[in-house]
């Protein structure tokens, strides 16, 4: 039997991580990224001990602790006040209970760890996908310079704007969520005053949020603010915003926040699309994965982590049906589409508890956190059980 070859068209987290996993399985693979160079902009992200579990079984394990924070907990404050209205361990307690930690990290660090395990070969960059083929036996993607790559299976992972998704299923625009991210990062010796605390701090109130925690293993403090906005912001990550806008639009909210945003030399301000949920990712040999298939709400923080979790589980599905490849493709679509539909309805339902704008609501459901709100020597809630507790590996070995 010819050995299988296995084409990635993007260059991300989730592509990256794809072809990490494949060659540890021993599988051939190539990917396109259309970038001259591999970057990711933005700001911070979140490397939940469900995604952390995966980088560690790929040997990155201590190349992501060297970048990354290691934040005790999650603290849930109100808008205003400041007051503490919940918290849930992080830390000791997580990697404990989970079996892997959960680390905050800047997504170009991640990157960086990620192509540490990548080497020189293997990748082409510059390499835009024009077009995509494929019959009964073959695969092929068209680029920009004319030349064309044939594999086996093509994973699409280039991301909520994926031409290979257009390619099969048609172009669309995106939907805007009717939200706006301003992001941020602070140098933290100007934020060394507020003693921040090494948590994941979530800032709720009216139709506006904020999330923050330190990155950079703790030489920069980031935030992403998130409001409900009529207006669009333009859709780059790359898309400044002004700082005097920023303060405007968290008018009111406690100082402590707005010492934050008034110390950040500068801030991005972008708006937040989505797509609509497809029936199936794949056609035949071509399957999409990560915000190609699924973008999601940053509410739960889950983007890059699902992307990870995509990647590794794709991975273990190609290499176990290396002469049945579009069987490998099912399998990887029926294992992953419940999982990150309940995660986009999480996300969803979160952005309602942050940025719900209702008096009588807002004091309901801080009484209601007030009440719940977890002893630090208590369990995880449901749903936390449920998201950081995924072990690919596991559920590999279950669905064959």
């Amino acid at each position: 039997m010819a050995r299988l070859k296995v084409l990635i068209a993007g260059g991300g987290i989730g592509g990256i991580t794809a072809m990490l996993a494949l060659r540890q399985r021993g599988i051939d693979v190539e990917l396109f990224e259309q970038a001259a160079a591999f970057r990711q902009v933005g700001a911070g992200l979140q490397v939940s001990s469900n995604a952390a579990r995966i980088l560690l079984k790929l040997g990155l394990g201590e190349a992501l602790k060297r970048v990354a924070t290691y934040p005790e907990g999650r603290d849930y404050r109100g808008w205003d006040t400041g007051e503490r209205l919940y918290y849930t361990p992080l830390g000791q307690k997580a990697e404990a209970h989970f079996g892997s930690p959960y680390y905050a990290a800047h997504r170009a660090e991640l990157l960086d760890v990620l192509l540490s395990g990548l080497g020189e070969h293997g990748f082409r960059l510059g390499a835009r996908v024009e077009r995509v083929d494929q019959d009964e036996s073959d695969v092929s993607l068209t680029l920009a310079d004319g030349s064309i790559a044939h594999g086996d299976i093509l994973i699409g992972a280039d991301g909520i704007h994926s031409t290979v998704r257009a390619q099969l299923f048609g172009k669309e625009l995106p939907r805007y969520t009717g939200n706006v991210a301003w992001r941020g990062l602070v140098p933290a010796e100007r934020v060394a005053h507020l003693d921040l605390g090494s948590v994941v701090g979530v800032w709720m109130g009216p139709n506006r949020s904020i999330v923050q925690y330190y990155v950079s293993a703790g030489k920069t403090f980031n935030w992403i603010g998130i409001s409900r906005s009529a207006q669009p912001a333009q859709e780059s990550w790359l898309a400044e915003g002004r700082i005097e806008d920023a303060l405007a639009e968290y008018d009111g909210w406690n100082s402590t926040i707005r010492t934050i945003i008034a110390e950040t030399p500068k801030v991005l301000r972008q708006a937040l699309y989505d797509r609509e949920p497809l029936p199936d990712w794949q056609v035949g040999r071509v399957v999409l994965m990560g915000d190609a298939a699924h973008p999601m709400m940053p509410f739960y923080a889950q983007g890059g982590a699902q992307s990870i979790e995509d990647a590794y589980v794709l991975a273990g599905c190609i290499a176990e049906a290396q002469d049945r490849p579009l069987d490998a493709l099912t399998r990887f679509v029926r294992m992953r589409q419940p999982r990150t539909a309940w995660m986009q309805g999480l996300a969803r339902r979160e952005e309602e508890l942050y940025q719900m704008n209702d008096a009588a609501a807002i004091r309901a459901r801080n009484d209601r956190m007030r009440t719940n709100r977890i002893p630090e020597t208590a369990t995880f809630p449901p749903e936390q059980e449920r998201l950081y507790g995924y072990d690919a590996e596991v559920e590999l070995r279950k669905s064959v």
